[in-house]
Formats: structure tokens, sequence, C-alpha cells
């Protein structure tokens, strides 16, 4: 049985190879989904409730549950840094240096 994981809906091998390692670090589970969906769509998805896409030129983090924007976002350039946040949101730590 696997454990609950975040869900990252994405085919980008370059965002996904940063995003899951900012989860590895955290030892945060990450499932990708190959699924053109949204971040909130994918929280859905996530037994955690979190799940992050791409939108446009963002990376998207969203919550299922609350509104329906975005909890965190920011350049796609700075997956590693938004998928660090995401781990760390998943695990209940301190967000750290992420300000966007």
């Amino acid at each position: 049985m696997s454990a609950p994981a975040v869900v990252l809906a994405s085919a980008d091998a370059e965002l996904i190879r940063l995003v899951a390692a900012a989860f590895e670090e955290e030892a945060v589970p990450l499932q990708i989904l190959a699924e053109s969906i949204s971040a909130r769509a994918a929280a859905v998805r996530s037994p955690l409730g979190i799940g992050l896409a791409v939108d446009g030129a963002e990376i998207v983090v969203a919550l299922s549950t609350g509104t329906d924007g975005a909890y965190l976002k920011g350049p796609v350039g700075d997956a590693r840094l938004i998928g660090r946040a995401a781990a760390r949101l998943a695990a209940r730590r301190p967000l750290g240096e992420f300000a966007a």
C-alpha cells in the first residue's frame, strides 16, 4: 500500500524532475499525473488535498478545500522552490524561504 501523496499534474520531464527532487528532500510522497488539469483538480485527486499544475508560465499549488484560487504560485523557473514549499505544506512544516 502506498502512502498518501501530493499530486503533480504535468507531462514536462524537467518540471517533474525539479518538483520530485524537492519532495524527495522533504521525504513527502509525490504522485505524477500526465494530464492537463488544474492544480485544484489535482488537489481533489490527492489524499492529502494538495495539488500542483502548470498554468501558463506559472506553477500553481492549490488545496482541495477553501477558495478556488491558488494557495501558492510562482514562475515555472522556480519549480523546485515551489515544490519544496508544497512538500513542506503537506508535511506541516514552516515554508522556510518561500516568499512568492
